[in-house]
């Protein structure tokens, strides 16, 4: 119902829609009615009654589901439709290189239609087309999809993800392992992997991303990705960091490290990069907080990002640079110290990222929203 108002109701009306769909068909914590009732006039869904610190702030330090979902949507005006189609983002990028992981191709139609075309053969040995232009060759020249990526796999893995979409729905992390295949760790036979690559549409292949050792020591079954929001100050004329957060996968949450698929979400200050307490949260169950992992055992609270002011230095060049998208949430793998790969970059960012701390608690940011109408 959500995905037809989208389509048949007005701007922005259309995401009031969105907003209820989610409260009324995600899992929601046990919370009673006269609580959801004060959390619904404020703004918030259900499930902020277990996430956010109201006897310590006021709802009104918190960025609302409602401001979330309506007014900072639109934020970006024509270019979120840029920043959320993957590969147009990607291209976007092509100025930052060094932070972009290698995208080989776009599957449509069981066929791989090269992007990054240094690194896709055709199948007589040439290179491959672009995918902006016309392909180099007949149609039969462009790979076979599942034929490219089995090859591929002998040396490296690889993930699959839809152009558009986020919350790492629709990820696949394909392996070749003991002779045989896993898709996100679980292991499958060649027919088994033919079949789903067959079924992919529109999505595109990408490098793995080989994370720092820090965090794979707390926790090796995923690639354990940092989101930090990026503001830009017009009055200032710069771009500033206003909330940044790790997020590490966990046994639940598979070989993703995904917050609304059992991942954990742990704090980092902005200045130090200094890691705090994860939190886990899985509906209808209440959040936990951990110290160390609950997996692994290895401590969480007081680690620090290697390099984490070189790596904010040069997030907010990229977004200096991209001022005319003041609002982008980035999805990145620290790689080395200081050094970093851009796995993703969104249009907006999901409101639990304030499950750490208010989000509209500084003038700055609050200042940045009232700006853009979202308040």
């Amino acid at each position: 119902m959500a995905t037809v108002a989208e389509y048949l109701l007005p701007r922005p009306y259309e995401r009031w829609a969105v907003l209820a769909g989610d409260e009324l068909t995600e899992p929601a914590p046990p919370v009673p009615a006269a609580k959801r009732r004060w959390l619904y006039r404020h703004g918030f869904r259900a499930r902020a009654a277990h996430l956010y610190d109201f006897e310590t702030y006021g709802p009104e330090e918190y960025l609302s589901d409602a401001q979330r979902y309506v007014g900072a949507y639109y934020l970006n005006g024509a270019w979120r439709d840029a920043i959320d189609n993957k590969l147009l983002c990607h291209l976007l990028l092509a100025e930052f290189d060094e932070h972009r992981p290698s995208v080989y191709g776009l599957l449509r139609g069981s066929r791989l239609h090269p992007i990054d075309e240094e690194t896709v053969p055709t199948p007589d040995g040439g290179p491959g087309g672009r995918l902006l232009g016309r392909t180099a060759g007949p149609a039969s020249s462009i790979p076979d999809g599942a034929d490219w990526v089995l090859e591929r796999l002998d040396r490296e893995r690889l993930v699959c993800k839809r152009f558009r979409g986020g919350s790492g729905k629709q990820v696949l992390i394909l392996a070749s392992e003991g002779g045989g295949y896993t898709i996100n760790g679980e292991p499958c036979t060649e027919d088994e992997l033919r079949g789903r690559l067959d079924g992919l549409d529109e999505y595109l292949v990408t490098e793995y991303v080989r994370q720092a050792s820090y965090a794979a020591a707390v926790y090796p079954g995923s690639v354990n990705t940092m989101r930090v929001l990026t503001m830009y100050d017009e009055e200032a004329g710069e771009a500033f960091v206003p909330i940044a957060t790790h997020r590490f996968g966990t046994r639940r949450s598979g070989a993703l490290d995904n917050f609304s698929q059992g991942g954990l979400s742990v704090g980092v200050d902005r200045e130090t990069g200094r890691l705090s307490r994860g939190i886990q949260y899985l509906p209808p169950e209440r959040p936990e907080e951990f110290e160390r992992h609950p997996d692994t055992g290895e401590a969480i609270t007081g680690r620090t990002v290697p390099g984490w002011a070189a790596i904010k230095a040069d997030l907010l060049a990229i977004a200096d640079r991209l001022s005319y998208i003041p609002y982008i949430g980035w999805d990145v793998v620290v790689t080395a110290e200081g050094d970093f790969s851009i796995i993703e970059a969104n249009n907006n960012t999901s409101a639990l990222i304030q499950v750490h701390e208010p989000l509209l608690r500084e003038k700055r940011t609050r200042r940045f929203y009232e700006r853009h109408g979202v308040l």
